[in-house]
């Protein structure tokens, strides 16, 4: 996906918001397959993405199909391979935070550029830079 701007760009967030709807529908088609790749090499998605195809989820409808890692099993996982069970690209040194949450389920946590995604959301609701929430 095309995300070299983003920043604010008027009533829109960045760029992503006013693309066509074949525009979405490709870059989604281009992305899919690399992330599902990425995931399919990791450890802890072992067996559970062993038959899928990356290249054949290229869209919404695709990724209805995926199977789905339930928290018993996320559980499993960070207990037999502390702290994140082989579900992430570093190890916990590479991430700013990391937060346990009930289960125990840990999770890491960044400060990039919008790591929680939250941006999109902020934005449409009118809350911008200076703005305290």
């Amino acid at each position: 996906m095309n995300v070299a701007n983003r920043g604010a760009v008027g009533a829109h967030y960045d760029q992503l918001e006013t693309r066509s709807a074949d525009e979405r529908a490709a870059d989604l088609a281009r992305a899919l397959p690399e992330q599902i790749a990425r995931a399919k090499a990791l450890p802890g998605y072992a067996g559970l993405l062993d038959d899928v195809d990356p290249a054949a989820i290229t869209g919404a409808a695709a990724l209805a199909g995926l199977p789905v890692l339930r928290k018993s099993e996320l559980s499993k996982a960070q207990a037999a391979h502390p702290p994140f069970g082989g579900f992430t690209t570093r190890t916990a040194e590479g991430f700013a935070h990391l937060f346990q949450s009930p289960g125990p389920i840990y999770e890491p946590g960044g400060i990039d550029h919008d790591w929680w995604r939250m941006g999109r959301f902020l934005h449409a609701a009118g809350i911008g830079k200076g703005d305290i929430v």
